[in-house]
């Protein structure tokens, strides 16, 4: 562990990725904080996702400990599955099955949700049940309190709490924060489809799916072998969700996704047609965030899902919040001092490139939603053109695979 002062504290709201990513690289340099989770538990929350690393995972190595790193591979969907430089992802055409292209994809990791948190949490200091009620700022502290009556001050708040921050609505106000509505609805289910159904699917590619249909409807396919789950998401255009939004219809969620399988072909078809009628489904409809600058606003900042909340078909959120987390530790290590001063200025050069490049990913990603839900543009889609990595970016290999192929060729 490097040599910093215990007598900085930050305060980090927000459990999930972000926010433990940003505690990791804290504890990298001896900085003292707390994270505080709305949550009752680490695992309140019944949707159990999993998602991607596509080209973070050099960044995501700086940001563990050399023990953390060893655990990565083992809290993918399926720790058997070892990434390679060849490691693609299949797009197949809904309505025909016919397989359209292999997407690039070296490298690349599929994370469980649950067993990501779990390493990311262990050896943080995490309190639960902590929902934030209001912030007060000071020239070197900030003092937060919780709708259970408790506080806390700290000499920076990092808001790391999703997409509907209210760190960033403190920053922004209530209508600047809010997020942009997109075209596009989302519905989510995990769930058990039949055997063969499965067995069909894992055929075609051993981790995930993604098909594009002719009439807009978007679908990712993703499985977890320890328990033969799927996640399995479709979007499409939509200006109205009536029947579909908030908690409960679950029936008629499950409708939506009976009458869209039936416009596809074998094998897919089967596998709509098999879902187990008790899968919980979500419903919402995509938002996105143009990151803008929050200066003047005191020891506060933003990072994760809260300084740049995106639609998700380009996988970029997680490898975004990794780089966040990477840019700030290297902006912590350059203090001349552990003082608060210090802090705030390293804070300031964090944001400098925070704020252009999650812009430029909230406005790209947003793009590529609209793109792949539209036959005549997909295929200039750059998720369909580049696929999952940064456009113009090179996919950053981990480093001891780094060491593994210099030492193999």
């Amino acid at each position: 562990m490097e040599s910093r002062s215990n007598d900085l504290h930050v305060l980090i709201v927000g459990g999930g990725s972000a926010g433990l990513l940003i505690a990791q690289v804290l504890q990298k340099v001896n900085i003292t904080c707390t994270v505080f989770e709305q949550d009752i538990t680490p695992f309140a929350r019944p949707r159990d996702w999993n998602f991607g690393i596509y080209w973070a995972q050099s960044r995501l190595d700086e940001c563990l400990s050399d023990e953390k790193r060893a655990k990565i591979v083992t809290v993918q969907t399926d720790p058997s599955y070892v990434p390679s430089e060849s490691s693609v992802m299949p797009v197949h055409n809904g309505q025909t099955g016919e397989l359209m292209k292999n997407l690039p994809a070296p490298w690349s990791l599929r994370i469980h949700r649950r067993r990501w948190l779990k390493m990311l949490a262990d050896g943080i200091d995490i309190q639960f049940g902590k929902k934030l009620e209001s912030i007060e700022r000071g020239e070197e502290s900030v003092t937060i309190t919780f709708t259970d009556g408790t506080k806390a001050t700290g000499n920076l708040l990092i808001g790391a709490e999703g997409a509907h921050s209210v760190v960033r609505e403190y920053l922004f106000g209530a209508e600047e924060a809010a997020l942009i509505p997109s075209p596009v609805v989302a519905s989510v289910t995990i769930c058990k489809i039949s055997r063969e159904a499965s067995l069909k699917l894992r055929a075609l590619h051993p981790r995930y799916i993604i098909t594009f249909h002719p009439n807009g409807v978007f679908t990712w396919m993703s499985k977890d072998p320890a328990n033969w789950t799927r996640m399995m998401m479709q979007t499409w255009r939509s200006e109205e969700d009536t029947g579909l939004m908030g908690k409960g219809n679950e029936e008629v969620k499950l409708k939506t996704w009976y009458e869209m399988g039936r416009e596809f072909g074998p094998p897919f078809d089967e596998i709509f047609a098999t879902m187990d009628p008790k899968s919980p489904i979500w419903h919402n409809r995509l938002g996105y965030w143009p990151t803008k600058p929050w200066d003047g606003k005191g020891p506060i900042t933003l990072a994760g899902d809260a300084a740049h909340p995106m639609t998700f078909h380009r996988g970029q959120g997680l490898n975004n919040a990794i780089t966040d987390a990477a840019d700030l530790l290297q902006h912590l290590r350059n203090m001349k001092a552990p003082t608060p001063l210090e802090l705030a200025a390293a804070v300031k050069r964090y944001e400098a490139e925070l704020v252009p490049r999650g812009r430029e990913a909230v406005l790209a990603s947003n793009e590529n939603t609209n793109a792949v839900h539209d036959w005549a543009t997909m295929m200039d889609s750059p998720l369909f053109k580049g696929g999952m990595a940064k456009e113009g970016d090179r996919i950053e290999v981990p480093i001891e695979k780094k060491a593994n192929k210099v030492q193999t060729s």
